[in-house]
């Protein structure tokens, strides 16, 4: 056999064993809806849970509207008559004895009250039915307040550029003036447990402003802050958010720091307005909440990214989506 006679025989070969791999397959089967949770439990406040249905690509709605002017008030009614679930029963059992009585919230149509108000070491189970669904479950702890000493506070100058407009790119938010209040703050983290945290610091300030014969007051505020410290650092935040920079997050864990005092300096832009101040609070939150929180800064950056791969939101719900989780936190109010 010649040469040429083998290399013919050995394409058609290979072609051969390339298309006998591929193979259509028809999917005609359907998901069902289920329920979704959304639910932090936070010492010293009234437990609540917002609960809705969760649509598939099968089930979703469509809703053609009348007119622009209409949209929102018509997408609220679809999500109201499509979404909502007022007749579920939801049974709240803390420390495996108490049990509480979820009721629906009219006036807030996604929410269920009841009169349990949650204690740091508090273990929560949730169980909730609903017709036409499936039961679902989920469970969490209050975790113990780990405190935040303020170590030093300090105003330094930092070029805003135009006071007061907007400033497109601008890395430490918008509204603010040319200072920062720079905080360094300690943690005692404890020893022999993995905990979990949000740093939430929030720059605030006030204006009066004539409205006719009345005044109103309008709050100047935002959630942004910077620093260069490690513990801030997440590489799967490949983009910036908002005002947020590339690589920054306020959730982190004690890795770095298990059992130690850590230290660390973080900025706040001080907003335009009067009464200028900083909220600072640090917050102890649930392994769970932690990795729904984690994934939720992902998700949001990729929603308008055709080239990256679909992220999933973390739950802890049984049976269902969403999440259960807690939080404690040690506020301070810090003053310019």
């Amino acid at each position: 056999m010649s040469n040429q006679n083998r290399h013919i025989i050995f394409l058609i070969s290979l072609l051969a064993l390339l298309t006998s791999c591929e193979k259509e397959i028809d999917f005609s089967g359907q998901y069902d809806s289920g329920i979704a949770v959304y639910a932090i439990a936070v010492p010293g406040e009234p437990f609540s849970m917002r609960l809705s249905r969760s649509f598939t690509v099968n089930d979703n709605p469509t809703v053609v509207f009348s007119h622009y002017s209409s949209y929102y008030s018509e997408l609220d009614t679809l999500y109201r008559t499509e979404i909502v679930i007022n007749n579920a029963q939801v049974e709240v059992t803390v420390n495996g004895s108490e049990k509480y009585a979820m009721t629906y919230n009219p006036v807030s149509p996604y929410a269920y009250n009841c009169d349990y108000v949650p204690k740091e070491g508090d273990n929560i189970s949730v169980k909730v039915s609903a017709p036409g669904y499936h039961d679902i479950s989920a469970s969490t702890k209050i975790e113990k307040i780990q405190r935040a000493q303020i170590v030093k506070t300090e105003v330094v100058y930092k070029d805003n550029g135009d006071d007061g407009s907007i400033i497109v790119g601008n890395p430490l938010d918008r509204f603010g003036v040319d200072s920062v209040m720079s905080i360094t703050l300690k943690i005692n983290d404890p020893a022999g447990e993995h905990n979990f945290y949000r740093l939430r610091v929030c720059g605030v300030a006030e204006k009066e402003l004539p409205l006719g014969t009345i005044t109103y007051k309008q709050y100047n505020l935002s959630d942004v802050f910077t620093s260069d410290d490690i513990i801030f650092s997440d590489n799967m935040l490949t983009k910036p958010f908002g005002d947020w920079q590339a690589g920054f997050s306020n959730v982190f864990d004690d890795h770095l720091f298990d059992g130690q005092e850590y230290t660390f300096t973080v900025e706040s832009r001080k907003r335009n307005g009067d009464n200028p101040h900083v909220i600072l609070e640090l917050q102890t939150i649930s392994q769970d909440l932690y990795y729904f929180l984690k994934s939720y800064q992902v998700f949001r950056i990729s929603t308008d990214d055709v080239y990256m791969t679909p992220i999933g939101l973390y739950s802890n719900i049984k049976d269902g989506w969403g999440i259960l989780g807690s939080l404690s936190y040690d506020r301070h109010i810090i003053y310019y």
